[in-house]
């Protein structure tokens, strides 16, 4: 089982009884993110909670991050959700990593307490739930992309006690094939996870339909249009598939019950979510 999400010991979850909060931001640094629907999920959750807080986007090229993730260090800021591409580059900036986030040089999640930046991966935990909900016994999983998104997902697999894992990127590289070995992977998978951002806010499919079939079960990190249509190619094929709104809020209830030291609403948290990407979603 996956180590429930790094918390600081000293986080007072009186600090954030209603009545006694001050106001705090948590900014999602990210860029070309304003499809993200975290804003709706985390806000909801902060008035459920009757919290005061702000969720802000934060759209920040790779020249401005540093400076983005020293803000954190206010006395306002709860910390980050971290999302492409910055999700490496955050692991070197900030002052503690828990196992995970080490493990696999990514963060997600950063907790501020008293200055100092405390980096977590809440991905993880998120990811093995899904896989586990699509395909409880994993024999051979297809991985598109090798970026940060993607270590996650070839982690959790691990985690799941997959059997073989073929990651395909856009070129060759040690432990990655490039994307022209994905016909040949495909019909021998029963598993296939995009990790990539295609297919985001658009009609376009990483995966041509001719590939898809009713042996495979399809995670579709992509979660805006929901379903995206890789997921609805892939259940046109007879195969079992979900987008990625599930684990959208796995990591999103998470990262709040770090920042906060309390349980999250989930249940409101994923009303919000059916409403921001429409009932159809997969939360």
């Amino acid at each position: 089982m996956c180590a429930p999400p790094w918390r600081a010991d000293d986080v007072d979850p009186s600090d954030h009884e209603h009545g006694a909060a001050v106001l705090s931001v948590v900014r999602l640094i990210g860029l070309g993110i304003g499809y993200s629907a975290s804003p709706a999920m985390q806000s909801a959750a902060f008035a459920a909670l009757g919290l005061p807080h702000d969720y802000v986007l934060a759209d920040v090229r790779a020249d401005e991050l540093a400076a983005t993730v020293a803000t954190l260090r206010a006395d306002d800021s709860l910390g980050a959700n971290v999302t492409t591409p910055h999700k490496a580059a955050v692991a070197q900036l900030v002052d503690e990593l828990e196992p995970l986030a080490r493990e696999i040089g990514a963060v997600n999640t950063v907790v501020q307490r008293r200055g100092r930046l405390l980096g977590s991966n809440t991905d993880l935990p998120a990811l093995v739930d899904a896989i586990r909900q699509l395909r409880p016994a994993v024999k051979h999983a297809v991985v598109l992309g090798a970026g940060g998104a993607g270590r996650a997902v070839v982690r959790a697999l691990a985690e799941c006690g997959a059997g073989r894992v073929t990651v395909v990127g856009r070129r060759e590289e040690p432990g990655v094939a490039a994307w022209s070995h994905l016909a040949g992977s495909l019909p021998e998978a029963d598993l296939l996870i995009n990790a990539t951002k295609v297919g985001t806010g658009a009609s376009e499919t990483p995966v041509p339909a001719a590939l898809l079939h009713r042996g495979l079960a399809v995670l579709d990190l992509v979660y805006r249009p929901s379903p995206t249509r890789l997921v609805a190619e892939a259940r046109a094929a007879g195969a079992i598939a979900a987008a990625g709104g599930g684990v959208l809020l796995g990591q999103g209830w998470r990262s709040l019950e770090a920042w906060l030291g309390v349980a999250a609403p989930v249940a409101i948290m994923a009303a919000a979510l059916k409403a921001e990407l429409g009932e159809g979603a997969d939360v």
